[in-house]
Order: C-alpha cells, then structure tokens, then sequence
C-alpha cells in the first residue's frame, strides 16, 4: 500500500498513516462497545440493523461484502508481485488465483485451522517486518524526504483513505463475537492491541522505505519493501522480504476472508441474502458463505487493478463505518464504554475520506451500493409472496 500512497502524498503518506489510525481508531472504540452491547456474529450489519433499522444494516453489510471480497483479491496480487520476482516466468496474475484459491480452500475447512496458521504466520511476519527496518537504517537518507507533501492537503487526505484499507482487519474483531470468549472484556483489549502495534510496525516500515527508495521511486515499485532491500545492498534481507512479504499477504488474505463469510453468514442467516449462506457445515462453520465470497476475491485477482481495487475496497469500508459510528451515537449513556466525540469523530473521518478518494473509484463504490440495494428491493419483492402463501394469514 506504501507505493501508491507515495505517489500520491509523497513522503506525507507518513501523516497519511496516523490520520489513517486516528480514524480507525475512533472506529475501533465503536465498534468494540458495541459488539459488547450486541454480541451476535455480523458486526455493524448487526448493530445497524438494532440500533438503525434493516436497510441502515443491510447497506452496511453490503459495503463491507464488497470491500472484504475485493480486499483479498488485491491481497493476492500483492502476493503474486512478491512471488514472480523471485519465480521467473510465471505470471503475476495465475500466482496471485492460485493463491486466492488456496486462501478460500484453507477457510472453507474450518476456523480452527485458519487460526492456527494465522498464529504461526503472524508472528514470522512482525519479526521480519521489523528486520528490515534495522537492515535499512544505515542507508537512509534523509534528503529523501523533501519536499515533503508535494501535493498538499488534497494529496494527504487521499493517501489516508486509501492507506485506511491497512487498518481494516481489526474489524474482524467484532465479527466473530460468537466465537470469542468473554467479548466484553476481550474485544476492546484486542481491538487496541491490534490496532496500536499495527501503527506502530506501519510507520517504522513506511519510514525505512522512504528513507531508502524516496518517495518517486517507491511510488514505482510493485513489490516495495523488496526494493528497499535491494537498494540497500542486502541480500540477506531481500530474502527476508519476499519470505515475509508473502507469510503476510497471505495471512492477510486469509483474516479477511474468514471476517466477510461470518457477516455473509449473517445475512443470509436474516433473509437479507439468500437463505444458503447461513449453511453451517462441521465445526459449525459457514462454507457455504465462505466459497462464495473466495469466488469474487479469486475473479478480483484475475481481473482487477491493484490500485482501483484496494480504493473500492477502502470506499466500501469507509461507509461501513460511517455506519458503525452512527449506531454507537445511539447507544445509551449506561451502554456507553468511551465518550460520544469519538464516535462522531470516526463518522465524520470516514465520509470525509471516502468522497475524497479520486471520482472513478468513488463512482464505483456509490454504483456498487447502488446495486446492493436494488438487489434487496428485488430480494424483498421476492419473498414476500412467499410469506404470503405460507404465513398464518393464509
């Protein structure tokens, strides 16, 4: 994400960060007291719906089916950049479905055994992180850093929205309430662990890339942390980098796919999308829900544009938590965990940064939500004939 960002704020995509975090953060708090309120599985499509009424729910959890769809088949491009440098010849688009694939194959086959990969991989993947950071530090260059916002405000504002993507897998957090235990206490505390030590790894990173490539060349670059390895002569950490860069994406990918199928689960299981979806195989896990969203995540690694695809991922999420901070507005002072300045603070960052993502990839996502709603009004017209038939009124 730190490539595009530099090119759009130059070496402000550090402001870009914490205006990034700020927001999400503001969302975190929302979100965490609310699934403390409202422990069901679905997130603010659950809490929209109590606290909002159907169709604020609905809207939610279609923005956040098309951003957590579309997010991990940009994921899996970002993989496939990172493994056809080192894997001559094979195409960064069959490496990036083959991996998208295989992420779908690994939920599909129960929560348990994504966690247990997640917990491996997470931790490889933060030691790597933070090796590359001391690897680069004797070739930073601190001319590489002016001039610093070349683009101004507009540029800042643009790089935090679609930096925000890179703070979006706390929300899974409160997806999966139902299978957390004690989510009172334990959401909010891992909701702020999360997000906190993501902030800070984002920075040190972010900051050793530009220190090293300079935000032009960075900007250029598909596989950037492996170009700042390169540029500064280390061997041992471009090794380092592809191996991480890939356990990450891939864990990645992995997260957002199993937090979009529980809030599929969650709508089906409301009759808000097709009564499938809310399938429970073995383990009591969606699959149903889960194939479905891996088949648009895997036709979005064939087919879509990194860049576009992460902006529409970030509009849909953006919306999703304009949702998530209205509903905490309404929240009663005794259900209250945090002041209400932050949940207005999260709503006006998220509609603030949405509409300021460029016109094409804000056209796109209002389409998309377009489409969502026209699909309910059909969907609704669909069942209640139904009702009608087989209701007790009949």
């Amino acid at each position: 994400m730190i490539a595009p960002a530099a090119g759009i704020a130059g070496p402000a995509l550090l402001v870009a960060l914490c205006l990034a975090a700020f927001v999400a953060l503001c969302n975190a708090l929302s979100s965490a007291q609310l699934a403390a309120v409202l422990p069901r599985t679905g997130g603010t499509y659950e809490f929209g719906r109590r606290m909002l009424g159907p169709w604020w729910g609905y809207s939610a959890g279609w923005m956040f089916l098309v951003a957590n769809t579309v997010g991990p088949g940009a994921i899996a491009l970002a993989f496939g950049e990172y493994l056809s440098g080192v894997w001559a010849g094979v195409p960064t688009r069959v490496i990036a479905v083959a991996a998208a694939l295989a992420m779908t194959g690994l939920n599909a086959l129960g929560i348990r055994r994504s966690v247990r990969v997640t917990e491996i991989v997470v931790i490889f993947s933060v030691l790597t992180l933070l090796a590359v950071v001391v690897l680069a530090a004797p070739s930073v260059r601190a001319s590489h850093f002016a001039p610093f916002a070349p683009e101004g405000i507009p540029g800042i504002l643009q790089a935090t929205a679609l930096l925000f993507f890179a703070y979006t897998g706390y929300s899974r957090i409160a997806t999966l309430v139902e299978e957390v235990k004690d989510p009172k206490r334990t959401i909010p505390r891992a909701t702020v662990v999360a997000l906190g030590s993501a902030t800070v790894i984002y920075l040190l990173v972010a900051t050793a890339a530009l220190g090293v490539l300079g935000a032009a060349r960075l900007s250029q670059s598909g596989s950037p942390l492996e170009a700042t390895m390169v540029a500064a002569g280390s061997a041992v950490g471009v090794g380092l980098v592809v191996a991480g860069a890939l356990s990450t994406t891939f864990n990645e990918g992995l997260s957002d796919l199993l937090g979009v199928s529980r809030v599929a689960f969650a709508m089906g299981r409301g009759e808000d999308l097709p009564g499938p979806l809310a399938h429970l195989g073995p383990d009591q896990n969606p699959w149903v829900a889960v194939l479905s969203v891996g088949i648009v995540a895997t036709l979005v690694s064939a087919f879509a544009p990194f860049t576009l695809a992460i902006a529409v991922s970030s509009f849909g999420t953006l919306l999703y938590y304009s949702v998530t901070n209205l509903s905490a507005l309404r929240l009663r002072r005794e259900q209250r965990m945090f002041p209400r300045i932050l949940a207005v603070a999260g709503l006006v960052g998220c509609v603030g940064l949405a509409f300021s993502l460029a016109p094409i990839e804000v056209g796109i996502g209002l389409s998309l939500l377009l489409i969502g709603i026209a699909f309910r009004f059909a969907w609704l017209r669909h069942r209640r004939p139904q009702v009608t038939r087989t209701g007790p009124i009949a």
